[in-house]
C-alpha cells in the first residue's frame, strides 16, 4: 500500500486523526461526500481518494450508494496505521507497557529475519546486507537515515532468505516501520558497537550458524532495548498527555 502525498495526504491524515481521536467514532456514517468535502476543503475526487487510503487502514468500509461507515480502529486497523496512531497519544496502554510491547515486536522482526537468512541464504546472497552495513559508518551522524539503513539491513537478510512470503509480509509492514524509525531515531541516538556487532551478526549468518546468530542478535537488541525502553515510553507518555489537553479544556466549564 502506497503512501498518499499533497492534498490527499492532507485530507486523509484530517480524517484519519478524527477517528484515532474520538471524533467519529465506530459505527458512524461519516457525511455525505459533498459535505464532507465542502468541510475538509477539498474536492469529491481527492475526498475519495483520501477514503481509499483510509479504509486501507482498516479505519473506514465505504459500500456504494451508503456512504463510509467508521470501524473499530483497536480490531480493524492495519501496521500501516501504527504511525498515526502514536502520533494520535491516544493510548488504552500505559506509556511503559507499549514501549516494551513495541521494541519486543521489532526484535521479533529482527531476529525473524536473521533466522531466515542463516537457514537459507547462500553466502552470495549476502551481498545486499553486506553493502547496507558497509553504509553504516557514513550515516552516523544523520541518525534517521541511519536507522532506515539498519532496517534495511535486515530487510536484504529476509530477502537473501529466498522465503518470499516472509518478504511480502515484511514489505506490507514496511512503510510504518520506516516512519517509526524515523520518529524516534533522533532520541535513540547511534548505539555504540553496532558496525562490530552486525559485523559479527553477518558472519554467523554467513556461516549458516542459526541458533549463534539469533542468539547473537537477541544478546544485542536486549542491550539496545534496555537503554531505549524509558527514552520512548517518555516520548509515548508526552504524546498521551499532549493528546488529554483538549479533552481536559472541553471539560472545563
Amino acid at each position: 500500500m502506497s503512501s498518499p502525498t499533497g492534498e490527499v495526504r492532507r485530507v486523509a491524515d484530517q480524517l484519519v486523526s478524527r477517528i484515532l481521536q474520538g471524533a467519529y467514532t465506530p459505527g458512524l456514517r461519516l457525511p455525505a461526500e459533498a459535505e464532507l468535502a465542502a468541510e475538509l476543503g477539498c474536492g469529491r475526487s481527492t475526498l475519495r481518494e483520501a477514503l481509499r487510503h483510509v479504509a486501507d487502514l482498516g479505519l473506514v468500509r465505504s459500500r456504494r450508494g451508503s456512504g463510509a461507515t467508521v470501524l473499530d480502529h483497536r480490531r480493524e486497523g492495519t501496521p500501516g496505521l501504527l504511525p498515526a496512531f502514536l502520533r494520535a497519544g491516544r493510548f488504552d496502554a500505559p506509556p511503559r507497557a507499549l514501549a516494551a510491547e513495541l521494541l519486543r515486536l521489532r526484535a521479533l522482526l529482527a531476529t525473524e529475519a536473521v533466522r531466515l537468512a542463516a537457514r537459507y541464504a547462500a553466502p552470495a546472497d549476502l551481498a545486499a546486507a553486506r553493502a547496507r552495513l558497509a553504509a553504516a559508518p557514513g550515516l552516523a551522524a544523520d541518525p534517521v537515515r541511519h536507522a532506515e539503513n539498519e532496517l534495511e539491513l535486515y530487510r536484504a537478510l529476509v530477502a537473501a532468505s529466498r522465503i518470499w512470503p516472509a518478504a511480502w509480509l515484511l514489505n506490507a509492514l514496511w512503510a510504518p516501520l520506516r516512519e517509526m524509525q524515523a520518529r524516534l531515531a533522533p532520541l535513540v541516538g547511534l548505539e555504540p558497537g553496532f558496525q562490530r556487532a552486525m559485523e559479527k551478526l553477518l558472519t554467523l549468518v554467513e556461516q549458516g550458524d542459526e541458533q549463534a546468530a539469533v542468539e547473537h542478535v537477541e544478546r544485542w537488541l536486549g542491550r539496545v532495548d534496555a537503554r531505549l525502553a524509558g527514552r520512548i515510553e517518555r516520548l509515548l507518555g508526552a504524546l498521551a498527555q499532549g493528546a488529554d489537553a483538549p479533552r481536559a479544556r472541553e471539560k472545563q466549564p
